[in-house]
């Protein structure tokens, strides 16, 4: 098994901010001072040496550059809320961005804040397209699609996690594709997935990724979380150390001696890392996420008309496809219905014992069938039972 260990080089940018009364009443004034990391630190050819700085306020936004051991400093601004942005870039390879940050301060009249700011200069990193790089590699159709950033009471009334209640959805972003052999190789270090039945027209490395079981996309999460410098959502006892995690360590089933720590895994919905989707953002996200418009009651997620959307018995041979070959539905997402089955985070309201983990169905071996409708919508299943056809995309809360 391939074992993937990735350097990451810190740079760390300490922001001060200071303000102070002016003649009048006034409160502007303050300023912000940003020092960049020097030449103590060793980068490889392929880091960055070029930082761009922007200070964001509620009427200007501000940008500066520098060079590594520079200082930006931003003065003349009024006391309020701000947003500091720092982007590490290879000056040598047209700008190319490296890795981003970002970080909100206060500018109080009166007041000195000084506020450490942490940059994470690694060879993983979000593209500007949206992709996601790692180990210097980008990954194709890895985008996330913001689908609400507001709270939002959702009806889910003729769908699969209808219970006649309104569910409460915090802002989130959910992934535009499946996750897909290629990005699931380059973070866990190994790709499960059947090698049988290729499709030689289509890029392989961008099937859905599959043979893997509930728990093993918990896994991916957290590494890929760790691997992006965010925060991990998951907590399993007796795991620390998710990044050095094994694959192989995983559950394959039910009578595993580690089984039961597994079964009480928690999901903390305020880290800023990567996740499942719950059960209800899965669907939300699948309906348009806009309870007026019409597209909201479409028998399947983007279409009323199976062939638009969906591969399924009629047209996929009952093979996995490329992700996104198909059309999305209107918020860009791929293959909500159709394709690989998908692994969702399953909440208190949707227990079922030691099965409590949820997964919806695809329209793999549905010809006529919404996936949307209860009868067909979900079912529970051992998270350590694995199938050619499951597989999963990725959610992250917005802050």
């Amino acid at each position: 098994m391939k074992k993937f260990i990735v350097p990451a080089l810190f740079a760390f940018l300490f922001v001060a901010a200071s303000c102070m009364n002016m003649n009048g009443g006034s409160e502007k004034g303050g300023s912000i001072r940003v020092a960049l990391p020097g030449g103590r630190y060793v980068y490889s050819k392929e880091n960055a040496d070029k930082f761009v700085v922007r200070v964001i306020g509620e009427t200007e936004t501000i940008e500066k550059e520098a060079m590594l051991g520079g200082v930006i400093e931003f003065t003349e601004l009024e006391a309020g809320e701000y947003t500091v942005e720092a982007e590490a870039r290879d000056s040598k390879n047209n700008d190319e961005l490296i890795a981003s940050g970002s970080k909100d301060i206060k500018v109080v009249a009166g007041e000195t804040t000084e506020c450490p700011f942490t940059l994470i200069i690694s060879n993983c990193f979000v593209a500007e397209d949206g992709s996601l790089v790692i180990n210097r590699k980008k990954c194709e159709k890895t985008g996330l699609v913001t689908v609400t950033d507001s709270v939002v009471m959702a009806n889910l009334d003729g769908g699969a996690v209808d219970d006649g209640t309104e569910k409460e959805i915090s802002p989130y972003a959910i992934g535009k594709y499946e996750v897909t052999r290629e990005l699931f190789e380059a973070v866990m270090g190994i790709d499960p997935s059947s090698t049988e039945r290729v499709t030689e027209e289509e890029t392989y490395e961008l099937h859905p990724a599959g043979s893997i079981c509930w728990y093993a996309a918990i896994v991916f999460c957290n590494k890929l979380s760790i691997l992006m410098g965010l925060e991990p959502c998951y907590s399993i006892d007796g795991i620390d150390d998710w990044q050095e995690f094994d694959y192989e360590s995983i559950p394959g089933s039910k009578t595993d001696n580690n089984v039961a720590s597994w079964q009480s895994v928690s999901c903390d919905f305020s880290k800023n890392g990567y996740r499942l989707p719950t059960a209800a953002e899965w669907e939300f996200a699948a309906r348009g996420g806009d309870m007026s418009a019409e597209d909201w009651n479409y028998r399947f997620s983007g279409s009323n008309k199976a062939d638009d959307v969906a591969w399924y018995s009629g047209t996929s041979n009952y093979n996995l496809h490329e992700v996104g070959l198909l059309n999305p539905n209107r918020l860009g997402i791929y293959d909500m219905t159709g394709n690989s089955t998908e692994y969702v985070w399953s909440d208190s309201d949707y227990s079922n014992g030691d099965r409590r983990l949820y997964y919806v169905f695809s329209l793999i071996s549905q010809t006529s069938q919404s996936m949307l409708q209860n009868e067909y919508g979900y079912t529970y299943r051992d998270p350590s039972n694995l199938a050619y056809q499951r597989g999963f995309r990725i959610a992250r809360t917005i802050k």
